[in-house]
């Protein structure tokens, strides 16, 4: 009897199901927002079901659904994850070719979501079929998730949560990011602060009224200042962290010097500001969006404490908070380079 890998392998070449069934789900709308999951779900449960495989359709607020299936059992256990949702289409705008086409043309499959993520969401599906009739070892788990492209609260966040099945001994993403085997990420942490003043006219502007735009200025060379804070990396991520900077140096040359060291720095982008309705009043609310980056060994709550204690101490009126929905916040990660998923895939 063949090998799970033998069997795969000789699925690979025919690959006229797998285009199939990524034109098939192209042609399925699930923009986000509003984020309407239902018609793929059905659809992925209806294909599993032709391949003898029962699955669970779980829906988390009306029109938000996921869906999950296992086969085998026991360890170890592996988890297949792919979003549902897209990027909405805007239909509006001029489409050299249907966004919910799934067309063929010159060897490429175009339509919206083909690279985020149906592509890859096909891939696992298809996959997972086909290892599910084999005579394999362990648990594979298939999970397509709702609500990714709004913060996940209702998708994998949600499943994380509530539904113990999803959680494997390694997890395979199928997110468009090129060949390389990426084992590890910087989490992200997106901070909002408020600032509130007191509404006059222009015309008193220093004399009556209070410029919440001018609170903010205040603090913005501070958020600056945290521009390539160092990490705490152990012994194992910085060699591997050194390892890829010199990919980076052999790519892109002298210009990847600094720009290798995003991956051992916080990095932080001040991304909107928002306060004011016209020059000739004095704002009473003005907003900003601040973007981080960090590598392993700063948590989030790490860097937004060291936010909310320097501006506190600088002016205690503004609010510092996580943005929302949900919280934009995600726990950097790395899997051993020695795992043996890691060693699997490379």
């Amino acid at each position: 009897m063949p090998t799970t890998k033998q069997t795969l392998l000789s699925k690979v070449n025919e690959n006229g199901e797998l285009t199939e069934l990524l034109q098939k789900l192209l042609r399925i709308p699930s923009d986000n927002p509003p984020g309407d999951t239902t018609a793929i779900t059905e659809y992925i449960q209806q294909y599993l079901r032709e391949h003898g495989i029962e699955s669970d359709i779980i829906v988390t607020k009306p029109g938000i659904a996921n869906i999950l299936a296992s086969t085998g059992e026991g360890k170890p256990h592996l988890v297949l994850n792919g979003h549902l949702d897209t990027f909405p289409a805007e239909v509006d705008e001029p489409w050299s070719i249907p966004p919910y086409s799934g067309e063929l043309r010159d060897g490429k499959i175009y339509g919206r979501g083909a690279g985020d993520m149906k592509g890859g969401l096909a891939a696992l599906l298809y996959s997972f079929v086909k290892i599910a009739g084999t005579d394999h070892k362990g648990t594979l788990t298939f999970t397509g998730t709702s609500d990714e492209e709004t913060g996940g609260e209702w998708g994998a966040l949600w499943l994380l949560e509530n539904e113990p099945r999803v959680r494997g001994d390694a997890v395979l993403n199928g997110e468009p990011s090129g060949l390389t085997v990426r084992i590890g990420e910087k989490s992200r942490v997106s901070i909002v602060l408020e600032a509130e003043g007191k509404a006059a006219h222009g015309s008193f502007a220093g004399y009556v009224g209070e410029n919440a735009i001018m609170k903010m200025v205040r603090i913005l060379p501070f958020l600056a200042e945290l521009q390539g804070t160092p990490a705490r990396l152990t012994d194992e991520t910085l060699r591997l962290t050194e390892e890829v900077m010199k990919g980076y140096r052999q790519q892109y040359g002298h210009e990847s010097e600094t720009m290798a060291n995003v991956l051992k720095e916080v990095t932080v982008n001040i991304g909107t500001i928002h306060g004011g309705s016209e020059d000739n009043i004095v704002p009473a609310h003005c907003v900003v969006k601040v973007d981080t980056r960090l590598p392993l060994g700063i948590t989030p709550e790490e860097i937004t404490e060291i936010i909310r204690e320097k501006i506190h101490a600088m002016d205690p009126s503004i609010k510092v908070s996580w943005a929302r929905p949900p919280q934009i916040v995600t726990e950097s990660t790395y899997s051993s380079i020695d795992a043996d998923i890691t060693k699997t895939l490379a």
